[in-house]
């Protein structure tokens, strides 16, 4: 619910600035016209020949995005061992996403151990394409700007994620998120364990742009740009567009 309304949050205001038209002068080989304002048709345009064409629930398309998004190969995110890749689900990948799922062949194996191995190797690929060369927090885990911005320990995110026993049977959710700066934008990686009916099966990857400010700091911004009359009528329109 929280993203849906992050998504929300994310079409009033690119609808303002639409509506508002960019400042300053026009730049070469810009989307902008004389006034100022964005020409629609040459950012769909350049979005067009930016996009991937293909099969979004696709190995391609996760190839593609990790790589266009965080500049990371699919490759180096995934393990060693043999990869189950019957399911149509296996991989995706759009402008807003890059997910894989690196599940183990049936009859296969899969660690508490090789999963935080697996943490600690994407937590490596990650911190190397990072602008500063740390991986952080983020806004998903810290309000405060500098503790967002500060880096987040690897050690310690294992050991808060450790997991415990209870009447012998061991309680371990085996998820891991933390974020990265990539060309001055927070990128969100979440690790995820893939089990079913307690059988570990795998691991996944998901990495998205994330919250670029504290929570508080977005709600605000959504609602001065819902203040506008202008955008409301646009953000109607598309809702009702949507409906249809």
């Amino acid at each position: 619910m929280r993203r849906l309304f992050v998504c929300v949050i994310c079409l009033a205001c690119t609808l303002a600035f639409v509506s508002c038209g960019g400042k300053g002068g026009k730049k070469a080989g810009s989307a902008e016209t004389g006034d100022g304002k964005v020409d629609l048709e040459k950012v769909a345009e350049k979005m067009m020949k930016e996009a991937f064409e293909g099969e979004k629930y696709s190995k391609e398309a996760a190839e593609f995005y990790f790589k266009k998004n965080e500049g990371i190969k699919l490759s180096d995110l995934a393990p060693e061992y043999k990869l189950n890749e019957t399911s149509k689900y296996t991989y995706y990948g759009d402008e807003h996403d890059a997910l894989a799922n690196f599940k183990i062949q049936d009859g296969d194996t899969y660690t508490k151990e090789q999963h935080i191995e697996n943490v600690r190797r994407i937590y490596a690929v990650t911190k190397k394409v990072a602008d500063n060369g740390i991986n952080v927090y983020g806004f998903e885990d810290k309000s405060d700007k500098d503790e967002a911005y500060s880096e987040k320990d690897l050690e310690k995110m294992i050991q808060d994620n450790n997991g415990t026993s209870i009447l012998g049977v061991e309680i371990y959710v085996g998820s891991y998120s933390w974020s990265f700066l990539k060309d001055g934008v927070l990128h969100r990686c979440d690790v995820d364990l893939l089990e079913k009916n307690d059988t570990k099966l795998g691991y996944s990857v998901k990495m998205y742009k994330g919250l670029q400010k504290s929570f508080d700091e977005t709600m605000k911004d959504a609602e001065e740009a819902l203040s506008d009359p202008e955008v409301q009528k646009q953000v109607e329109k598309a809702l009702k567009d949507a409906a249809k």
